[in-house]
């Protein structure tokens, strides 16, 4: 099974360095509240960052999106017993609206 989380949204406090700026999860309904939404099997988290600007290839980090999958009840816990990999990919955009992160979330066999 494989589960997307686009994570955007507008927000009008920005910092000023866009690179600091952690996106939400823009969702009508919690996380938590999903029944059946905790994997029990160890996951592979694959972090897809579409940006104007592609960064370092060690510039990417998903430490808080990974955090809060586990505070919203998707992951049971973050650590090597549950999440066996993280991948990261980087798309360029051509605009600032299509700026965006996907988190795509696969059990491991």
């Amino acid at each position: 099974m494989k589960k997307g989380l686009p994570l955007s949204g507008k927000n009008d406090n920005r910092a000023t360095n866009k690179a600091a700026d952690v996106e939400r999860y823009t969702c009508d309904e919690s996380l938590a509240a999903s029944k059946g939404a905790a994997f029990n099997t160890r996951v592979r988290i694959t972090v897809i960052s579409f940006r104007c600007r592609l960064a370092d290839a060690d510039g990417i980090s998903a430490k808080a999106a990974i955090d809060g999958l586990v505070h919203c009840g998707v992951l049971r816990d973050d650590s090597a017993k549950e999440v066996g990999e993280v991948c990261y990919r980087q798309h360029k955009v051509k605009n600032a609206e299509e700026e965006r992160t996907l988190l795509e979330i696969e059990e491991m066999k």
